[in-house]
């Protein structure tokens, strides 16, 4: 059964990464075992702030990753696909970087699951600077225009903000086999949850149900 998501007001995503003043540095930014998982997985995108949201198709893209090679959602169809959208810049998408690593590691046996990260409308040297930080295992697809980010951010969440690309920044969608959006959050920056554990449970919930003991 996939975990249970909630709404909570919007308001924290425009005091941090998309605008407004300096989002605080996130608590969960330093590495501890005694790092507490919050109660609830973040901001959840719901039909009320438009599609694509729970339920919906995700939008199919193609995008090249850090080497070159060209990646297509609708090719992974069969697969449960985590999506992490990120940016340099954000100290969110930092405190969650080593950790989309270690998610990616923990499923790489797993030939059911893949793991992308999407970078959002930064320079090469923005880029390089991201991929630096830490190894990624995974592709981080370049999303230089912003315009595949655009495609997943619903047009009433956070209609103040004129670049739709950035409300999306260290947001986090699980989707089925089928190609539909299980699980889809933005960044709550009272609750972050940087060590990515209900996107985790909405993986696993996905594969019980596609293979059910």
């Amino acid at each position: 059964m996939a975990p249970k998501l909630f709404i909570v007001s919007a308001l924290s995503i425009a005091l941090g990464c998309a605008g407004g003043s300096p989002p605080r540095t996130p608590a969960a930014q330093t590495e501890s075992p005694f790092d507490s998982t919050p109660a609830e997985p973040s901001i959840a995108i719901t039909g009320d702030m438009g599609s694509p949201h729970l339920g919906d198709t995700a939008p199919d893209f193609e995008l090249k990753d850090q080497d070159g090679n060209l990646v297509k959602l609708s090719s992974l169809r069969g697969k449960v696909v985590f999506i992490a959208f990120v940016t340099s810049w954000c100290p969110f998408s930092a405190a969650e970087q080593p950790n989309l690593a270690k998610v990616a590691a923990d499923y790489a046996k797993d030939d059911r699951v893949r793991v992308l990260a999407i970078d959002i409308k930064e320079d090469d040297a923005k880029y390089r600077e991201y991929l630096a930080k830490v190894k990624m295992p995974i592709p981080v697809l370049r999303d230089a225009a912003g315009d595949v980010t655009s495609t997943y951010t619903p047009a009433r969440a956070q209609p103040s903000i004129q670049d739709r690309s950035t409300i999306l920044v260290t947001s986090n969608v699980v989707v089925d086999p089928g190609g539909k959006i299980r699980f889809f959050t933005m960044v709550d920056t009272v609750h972050f949850d940087s060590r990515l554990v209900h996107a985790r449970r909405a993986i696993d919930a996905l594969l019980a149900k596609a293979d059910p003991k």
